[in-house]
């Protein structure tokens, strides 16, 4: 008598192979790779993306404007209802748009995006306005600024400080 028959142990050769047992074990080991590999992938492709991320400091006490790209890339419309940043002391958006040749400027309580779309923040158009800007905020530095949105989520980016006119 062998040792493994002795201590009650199947061998390899023992087992039978395509039992039960063996097909459960190998689609609990699929599953469970399964969901490593979901795990991962949602971690890769986010779906709120914020990309060209910047703010255009005018210096001293004078407000700054953030201006970014937003890509929503899951399948529900995400809205956008707010900002906020240690180094502003509000930061609230804003709409710039001129009509009948009248510039003007008027806040903007929530942006929505679309699923698979993405809205622009761009000098002219929609932006940030960084109330009382501290002294961090200056061209060659970086601000952190969390977007808010109305389902609870933040999403926090690191903004680029460049100076009036890049």
């Amino acid at each position: 008598m062998t040792a493994e028959r002795s201590l009650g142990l199947k061998t390899a050769a023992a087992a039978p192979r395509g039992s039960a047992n063996t097909k459960r074990a190998w689609q609990a080991l699929a599953l469970v790779a399964m969901c490593v590999m979901a795990t991962a992938a949602a971690a890769a492709n986010p779906p709120l993306v914020v990309s060209g991320a910047w703010v255009r400091a005018l210096g001293g006490a004078a407000p700054a404007a953030g201006y970014f790209t937003l890509s929503n890339t899951s399948g529900k419309v995400r809205v956008l209802d707010g900002a906020s940043s240690p180094d502003c002391s509000a930061l609230t958006m804003h709409q710039s748009r001129t009509i009948d040749g009248v510039s003007s400027m008027i806040g903007v309580a929530r942006r929505a995006v679309p699923p698979h779309e993405q809205i622009i923040f761009a000098p002219g158009g929609y932006h940030l306005m960084c109330m009382s800007p501290s002294k961090a905020v200056r061209p060659g530095h970086w601000i952190p600024i969390a977007l808010r949105f109305a389902d609870g989520e933040r999403l926090r980016v690191r903004f680029a400080v460049r100076p009036l006119g890049r």
